[in-house]
């Protein structure tokens, strides 16, 4: 398995983009809902509360979606790890083989590749609820 450095900044690249497109989308969501705050706060009866009690609930699941993908990655990144350092103890007993070698390269080009994707997988969901909220939200104006 091949893992550039050009594969690294490019999987940085696409992770900004989704950055910038959630921080924006969360510019629209957060306009509206606090215009909808202010109008529930003038006229209580004519408050748009069905939009106003999504506002915890989506940000406690998507960001419990994140972080369950950190923690995911966490996990396997400290595994592959403390595979090569067992891996790497092992040849101080004994000569090493290519194929050893080979393991220990592979498995580092792996933790390279998922490292580098942690936070856009992480990102994810936060991404997919900001957005998809400022297109409904557009729509309903």
């Amino acid at each position: 398995m091949m893992y550039t450095p050009l594969d690294f900044w490019l999987t940085m690249f696409r992770t900004g983009q989704k950055m910038t497109a959630t921080l924006d989308a969360s510019k629209t969501v957060i306009d509206s809902r606090v215009g909808s705050m202010a109008d529930a706060a003038r006229n209580p009866l004519g408050g748009d509360y069905a939009e106003l009690s999504r506002m915890v609930p989506e940000k406690v699941e998507a960001f419990s979606r994140a972080s369950a993908s950190v923690m995911a990655d966490s996990i396997a990144l400290q595994s592959a790890a403390m595979a090569n350092w067992n891996a790497l103890a092992a040849m101080a007993w004994r000569p090493a083989s290519f194929g050893d070698w080979v393991k220990i390269a592979d498995r580092s080009a792996k933790m390279a590749k998922r490292a580098g994707a942690s936070g856009g997988k992480a990102l994810a969901p936060v991404h997919r609820t900001a957005t998809g909220n400022a297109r409904r939200l557009r729509k309903a104006k």
